[in-house]
């Protein structure tokens, strides 16, 4: 499978009519360096960390919580994405990440007793600025696209994890040299070396962009253990694929909600790793941006992923809210953004989000409920348009027992679509179908796609189901002599969504308000739509 071990740069090409790739000429130079703990003793605990001079002051407060969360001892290595708010709002924030590794799991393989002394559990991680910017240096436009600063700091993993792999292992064995297993050696120069070459420095004014004509020193040059191409870590746009065939047909509810820029909170059951959880926070952002074809005429800011958050970011969460409701104002709407968590607490405070998305582990269904406690299931046509993409797109027919397991997170057919089905059944002896359902022609999946040409097929399905639903209420609006603007069931089935849905009627509606600030009203299903 071919892999980009750098942040790829998704742009629409108006000459192909497709999307293309790039990768950034540099990485954002490193503000701030640290490594956490978890103590058995003190609990987490922030062991070591180092900022830049030439930066403003970072709060590292409650840091130790973002990159040792709750669920996280269950896994023996994971990386985690996180945000640090500037002054202490979502607008603006640093990103960061960190490679967590433990030998917990491996002490207990062969005994059930747990010699808490020997524990070694490390995060070690980097913080960037990716807004970072010197007076009279010339920018690189590839981070002037937003999408691209979400994952600034993921440059930094395969270095990361190989620092604090080479630095756990000369640490136990210094420890085991000495007498004193499990006690941690207080030698950072590994990581206070690998800092100072490449975090943000005063000269940094004098090269043509940041950091660009500096010669990049990797982890191997200081343990002598350079990372092969078959070890570099994927991007978080590769494991779209995966998330798309795991939450099936709820998929598709899960995109209206980033579409629609409500606040998504992605639960995460214990030993599910932060790391796939926090790809599919940046996946959501990327699939519900607005296209390029139609950016010009509409300007929506990204879903914001602020990617792994705890109990400590409650109080955070409950400002974001207060902001929103102190305008004072009777449409007012609270900032979306996509977050993961293992602290189901948060999932009881319902005033912190919109919609919930709970990632159980791999033998248990994935689940969707609102803030008010509602479940949200797929549509049946939902269903039908998954299933029709995982072979036009994905490139595979769907298993009998595959097709069971999805069945459960679809809500069950109205009775009006029950008794136009069979109408049409009984009047043509089963030759021909409403033309709310999906069209069954098909075409032939091509097996030999990797997974990235699949990635981009998926994400450029969904911009361009966006920019069509613009062009087609656009021109309802235009054309609506009323202020209420009045749709037939017949636009949702020529849109791709679900005439029958009331979930989807109040989506048409929530989207005409935001684009267009006008109200809009959907007629109520009657027979007519047979004709």
């Amino acid at each position: 499978m071919l892999q980009y071990t750098r942040p790829l740069d998704m742009r629409y090409d108006a000459k192909q009519q497709s999307f293309k790739i790039s990768e950034p000429s540099h990485k954002v130079p490193i503000c701030c360096m640290f490594l956490c703990q978890f103590d058995v003793k003190k609990g987490n605990v922030l062991v070591w960390s180092k900022t830049s001079p030439n930066v403003p002051e970072i709060p590292l407060e409650n840091l130790e919580f973002k990159t040792i969360p709750s669920g996280v001892h269950e896994v023996q290595k994971d990386t985690i994405s996180f945000v640090i708010p500037k002054g202490g709002k979502l607008e603006e924030v640093y990103y960061g990440m960190s490679c967590f590794e433990q030998n917990g799991l491996s002490l207990t393989e062969n005994s059930e007793h747990l010699d808490r002394s020997e524990l070694q559990m490390y995060s070690l991680g980097v913080i960037v600025d990716a807004n970072f910017r010197y007076k009279g240096v010339s920018k690189s436009k590839f981070y002037d696209w937003k999408p691209n600063q979400f994952i600034s700091a993921t440059e930094y993993i395969d270095d990361i994890r190989d620092l604090l792999s080479h630095w756990l292992r000369r640490n136990v064995s210094s420890s085991v040299s000495n007498g004193q297993v499990g006690s941690a050696v207080r030698d950072f120069e590994l990581f206070e070396t690998y800092f100072d070459s490449n975090c943000i420095k005063a000269d940094t004014a004098t090269l043509s962009s940041p950091m660009l004509r500096r010669s990049w020193q990797h982890s191997g040059t200081f343990t002598g253990t350079p990372s092969t191409l078959s070890e570099k870590q994927p991007h978080m746009l590769e494991s779209l694929t995966q998330w798309f065939s795991f939450l099936g047909p709820l998929f598709l509810p899960l995109w209206k909600a980033s579409l629609l820029r409500q606040r998504i909170l992605i639960i995460v059951d214990n030993g599910v790793s932060f790391e796939k959880c926090n790809s599919l926070a940046y996946c959501l952002s990327i699939l519900s941006l607005i296209p390029h074809s139609i950016s010009d005429r509409l300007h929506q800011d990204p879903l914001q992923p602020i990617y792994t958050i705890g109990m400590t970011d409650i109080d955070l969460l409950t400002q974001h809210v207060s902001e929103a409701l102190s305008k004072g104002k009777d449409d007012y709407q609270i900032p979306g953004f996509v977050a993961c968590t293992a602290d189901e607490i948060l999932e009881d405070r319902e005033e912190l989000y919109d919609i919930c998305l709970k990632v159980n582990n791999r033998d248990s269904l994935p689940e969707i409920k609102m803030s008010d406690g509602k479940s949200i299931k797929a549509t049946p046509h939902e269903l039908e348009l998954y299933e029709k993409l995982v072979v036009t797109i994905l490139g595979y027919e769907l298993s009998h027992d595959e097709k069971e397991k999805i069945a459960k997170l679809v809500e069950p057919t109205t009775w009006s679509q029950y008794f136009i089905d069979g109408f049409y059944w009984w009047a043509t002896a089963g030759y021909m179908r409403p033309s709310f359902h999906e069209s069954e022609e098909e075409s032939a999946p091509d097996l030999d796609r990797d997974n990235l040409d699949v990635v981009l097929s998926l994400v450029g399905y969904f911009h361009e189901r966006i920019a069509s639903l613009y062009d087609a209420l656009k021109e309802e609006v235009e054309t609506s002599e009323d202020q209420t603007v009045t749709l037939s069931p017949i636009f949702l089935s020529a849109n791709s969504l679900d005439c029958f849905s009331l979930r989807d009627y109040e989506f048409l509606e929530t989207v005409c308000r935001y684009w267009f600030d006008r109200p809009l009203k959907v007629k109520s299903i009657d027979c007519r739509i047979i004709c």
